[in-house]
């Protein structure tokens, strides 16, 4: 009942799983950075005050870019394997779970069912692949495959449902 890491361990080190992902995920943070530059410096000089200390920037940066980086480590996929003496309802209420956060089903086969994070129509670019999350029913067993943070989700909602 313990999620493993899909990756080898040596993948697991490369946070961006895809160039589209690095992509997304530069552009993300180039922007805010952008924003957060304007906030510390253009606003206190538009309010005639002086200039932060060019320390606290760099600090303030630092910070922020290793917060960023939380976001690709929560999409590395992970496993979670559980055996069940109803597999098919244990399925369906991960089901339920999902849609709850967002996962909608786009692929149905022979007890293999795949979700993926529903974006918005204007942000098609966000639709990472490594977002997506497969739940599997084989005998008792169903094993889900998916994001480390959607995978996490569902594991404590299951445990206290």
């Amino acid at each position: 009942m313990i999620m493993h890491s899909v990756l080898p361990a040596w993948r697991q080190v490369l946070l961006f799983q895809s160039p589209r992902q690095l992509a997304s995920h530069g552009a993300g943070t180039l922007a805010t950075i952008a924003a957060g530059f304007f906030l510390f410096i253009g606003l206190p000089r538009l309010m005639g005050h002086g200039a932060i200390p060019p320390d606290i920037l760099a600090g303030t940066l630092a910070f922020a870019i290793a917060i960023s980086l939380r976001i690709p480590y929560e999409v590395q996929p992970v496993r979670w394997c559980v055996s069940s003496a109803y597999p098919g309802l244990f399925a369906d209420r991960a089901a339920v779970i999902l849609a709850g956060i967002d996962y909608l089903p786009v692929e149905r086969a022979g007890g293999r069912t795949l979700y993926r994070l529903a974006s918005g129509p204007s942000l098609p670019w966000l639709r990472w692949r490594e977002c997506r999350v497969e739940v599997r029913v084989h005998g008792a067993d169903v094993t889900i495959i998916g994001a480390r943070i959607a995978v996490r989700h569902l594991r404590r909602a299951l445990k206290s449902a």
